[in-house]
């Protein structure tokens, strides 16, 4: 009976040992791959700022906005009679061929 008391008492110290080693083990690995983490955001992060200031956002606002609505809400009260907004249209020509004009300017 006291054999068998010492090998259940040197079991359990044996799996007492072990789970400590696998424990140390896991803390470990959960720091390495906080690290490998934290540098991976870092590079990350630095090579998107990077390509942001290497390529420069490009913005475009919309010409004669106010003129392509009105001919739009023209073509809808007056459909199938669309002659009946050209007046509209050869304004809009003109502000578009104006913007192009002064875009080559530019």
């Amino acid at each position: 009976m006291r054999c068998k008391a010492k090998q259940l008492e040197a079991m359990e110290a044996d799996l007492q040992r072990r789970d400590t080693f696998y424990r140390d083990q896991v803390a470990r690995l959960e720091e390495r791959s906080a690290q490998f983490y934290k540098v991976t955001t870092e590079n990350y992060h630095k090579a998107a700022d990077e390509v942001n200031a290497k390529y420069k956002r490009f913005e475009a606002s919309p010409v004669c906005a106010d003129l392509q609505g009105q001919i739009l809400a023209c073509y809808r009260e007056n459909t199938g009679k669309t002659l009946n907004c050209s007046n509209i249209s050869a304004l809009y020509l003109q502000c578009v061929n104006k913007a192009k004009m002064d875009k080559l300017k530019t």
